[in-house]
This record gives structure tokens, C-alpha cells and sequence, in this order.
């Protein structure tokens, strides 16, 4: 059968993953059931999502049903611990069948899959990025036949929190970091709003760049400078380091090239009640910096975080602060590195302090063999 038509075959029946669990109970009261749960925790139905102390069906009076691992059947309790037969004989405790059913809410996106998915696909795209609402994929190939089952099931095991599921088509684009993407299932709905560093942040993913996985790394770099600082934001985006420095008490010139990301740069600006401490630009960078030192606008920091083409703007630097008064500003520029092992080898350039000394510090990864490094 042809990929096509296998893909064609493949259907989401919810009503297909109905399934019923036998299990033994012991009914119990008060102090018995407290005891049974310490005592023999190990020995109790274990899994998540279901309770191992239920109402006892067969009852009206105040026991209820201490649950035991499936592994445990019949009246016999075959295989299960001497301690806790004795327990159960010496209390005169009744040991009774009960049944729960497991519908499709029950089982995980990588069990439901599995199940879906041809037995070739070993790679279950069970994990996303969130941004938001939304629930972004970066798909295989192999995938494409099955994505918007796969997007449906992302989409159900995650509501309400995920209204959206897309996946990236291409690959980003390299004057504005924006990728072309569909969406696979739910809302087609691309306006954001998100909470990260303290900040509130809207903005539409189809139009700007946003990479929820660097949330750590922003923090960590706000953190470090000092509510003194004054930053020069040469790639700002919609001001995931600007907006929480601007609250942190810094005075930033931030500036990008895309203009919807300026426009939500001064949305943010305003929703975060920083507009006195962050100054928005849409320029060129080179330009911007240009700018910025022929206004005698004095930075101690610089942040650069375009990492396909930041080291590229480094050579907008030398012979650029000749009239400079104190101490030059530390540069913190962000690239990719597919060598792990030795990732100075594809820095084309390193800066050196007044020691001759190279800074060069690993912060994390993204996906598929480009890894983000900072260089300050």
C-alpha cells in the first residue's frame, strides 16, 4: 500500500480506545484503608490519572475499595504478597472484582499514536514548543502524511491550554525569522499572548520571531546586568530581553528590522508600563548603531540576538568608539554551532576583553544539530 493511502486509511476514532481494566479491591474502612495505603503502597493500583481509592459500588454504607495492581486477579489474590493476605484475613476484609473503564481521554499522545501510526514511524511527535495558545511541531517528513491526525490528537490531549496546532513548512526566514506554517488542527488564531520574565507579551507568531525554548536564557541574561545598565537591543524582536530589563530599571535603545515586530515591541511597551525606559527603533542594525553613537548615546551593554547572522555585525564595532567616555560596552553576541565538542571552531570571530581573554559561554539547543551559543 502506498504511503498515500495508508495516511488515507488512518482514521481517529475516539470510540476505538475504549478499554476496560479488571482489578481486585479491598473493601475497607477508616483506619484500615490509612494502614493498607502505607503499608502496602507498592502493591496498590499505581498509574496516573487513576485513583486506587474508590467508592465501593457494591455498598451504601461508609467502605470504599482500596485498589490493587492488576496483576493481582481472582479471590486468591495469585501473586500478591503474604503480609497483606494476612492483613486482609485477620481484619475479615471482603476482597471483590471491580472494573474502570479507560476511554480516549485516559490514554497519552504517544500511546494513541503509537496506536495510529504505522509501525515503521518510530519517532512519535509527542512533544511541541507552546507558545501561548499555540502548540508549534516541527515535523518530519515521515510525518506529513499523518499531520493533521497528529495535530488532532496534540489538540485534544491538550485542551484547553492549546487552542492551536501548527507546524513549520519551511525553513525560517533569514531577514526576519519568520517561518511559513499551517495550522493542523484547531483555531487559526496567531495572536499571542503569553507571560515570561515577569512580562506580559502579545504579538502574532505568523509575523515575528519567538522561540519559547529560550525563556531560561533571556532570564538569565536580564539577571545578569544591573538595573544601571544602559543597553543597546540591536536585534530586539518584540523584547523578550528589552521589556523585562525595562522593568528590571534599565534604560534600552531597542531596535528590529521587521516592522511588525516594532509594531509589537511598542504594544509590549505599553502593556508592561515601560515606555519611559524603553526607546523603540525600526532600522537596520548597523544603522541603528550608527545612530546611537553619532547621538552621543552613551550603552554599557550590547545584546545581539539574530544568531544565524550576529557575528556578521561585529565588524560594525572597531574604530567606532574613539570619542567613547569609560569603560567600552560588553557585547553579548548570540550564533549557532553544529560542533559541540569544540563550538569556538565555528565562531568566525571572537571578541577579546582588555586581557586578551576569550569569553565564550554554551547555553542551550535547538532543534535538529543548531546549537545557540552566547558570546559576551
Amino acid at each position: 500500500m502506498s504511503v498515500s493511502k495508508a495516511a488515507a486509511a488512518v482514521v481517529l476514532d475516539r470510540s476505538a480506545f475504549l478499554q476496560t481494566l479488571q482489578v481486585m479491591g479491598v473493601a475497607a474502612e477508616g483506619k484500615q484503608i490509612g494502614h493498607i495505603i502505607k503499608t502496602f503502597s507498592q502493591h496498590l493500583l499505581n498509574r496516573p490519572k487513576l485513583r486506587n481509592v474508590v467508592p465501593n459500588p457494591q455498598t451504601e454504607v461508609s467502605s470504599k475499595l482500596v485498589l490493587l495492581n492488576e496483576k493481582f486477579q481472582g479471590d486468591e489474590l495469585t501473586g500478591c504478597p503474604q503480609e497483606l493476605h494476612d492483613y486482609i484475613r485477620n481484619e475479615k476484609l471482603r476482597v471483590q472484582p471491580h472494573e474502570i473503564s479507560l476511554d480516549y481521554s485516559f490514554w497519552s499522545v504517544e500511546h494513541v499514536l503509537r496506536r495510529l501510526l504505522p509501525e515503521s514511524i518510530t519517532e512519535i511527535p509527542a512533544s511541541f514548543e507552546t507558545i501561548g495558545h499555540i502548540a508549534h511541531l516541527n515535523l518530519r517528513d515521515f510525518h506529513l502524511p499523518y499531520k493533521h491526525v497528529i495535530g488532532q490528537v496534540i489538540l485534544d490531549k491538550n485542551t484547553p491550554r492549546i487552542k492551536t496546532v501548527v507546524n513549520k513548512t519551511d525553513v525560517i526566514d533569514s531577514v526576519f525569522r519568520t517561518f511559513p506554517m499551517e495550522v493542523l488542527a484547531g483555531e487559526d488564531n496567531m495572536e499571542v499572548v503569553l507571560h515570561e520574565s515577569d512580562c506580559n507579551f502579545h504579538f502574532n507568531f505568523a509575523q515575528v520571531y519567538w522561540n519559547s525554548r529560550l525563556q531560561q536564557e533571556h532570564l538569565r541574561l536580564v539577571r545578569s546586568l544591573q538595573p544601571t545598565d544602559v543597553v543597546c537591543d540591536m536585534m530586539c524582536g518584540i523584547g523578550p530581553f528589552a521589556i523585562p530589563l525595562g522593568k528590571r530599571g534599565c534604560v534600552v535603545y531597542a531596535n528590529d528590522l521587521n516592522p511588525k515586530s516594532f509594531e509589537y515591541l511598542n504594544v509590549n511597551r505599553k502593556k508592561n508600563k515601560v515606555e519611559g525606559k524603553v526607546h523603540s527603533f525600526n532600522m537596520d542594525g548597523r544603522a541603528f548603531l550608527a545612530h546611537l553613537l553619532s547621538s552621543k548615546i552613551q550603552f554599557t551593554q550590547v545584546i545581539m540576538n539574530l544568531p544565524a547572522i550576529a557575528l556578521e555585525f561585529l565588524d560594525a564595532f572597531p574604530g567606532q568608539f574613539d570619542e567613547w567616555e569609560g569603560e567600552l560596552p560588553t557585547i553579548h553576541t548570540y550564533c549557532f554551532t553544529t560542533n559541540m565538542d569544540a563550538p569556538e571552531k565555528d565562531v568566525q570571530e571572537v571578541r577579546h576583553d582588555e586581557n586578551d581573554r576569550s569569553i565564550v559561554d554554551r547555553r542551550g539547543f535547538v532543534a535538529h544539530g543548531d546549537h545557540p551559543w552566547c558570546q559576551a
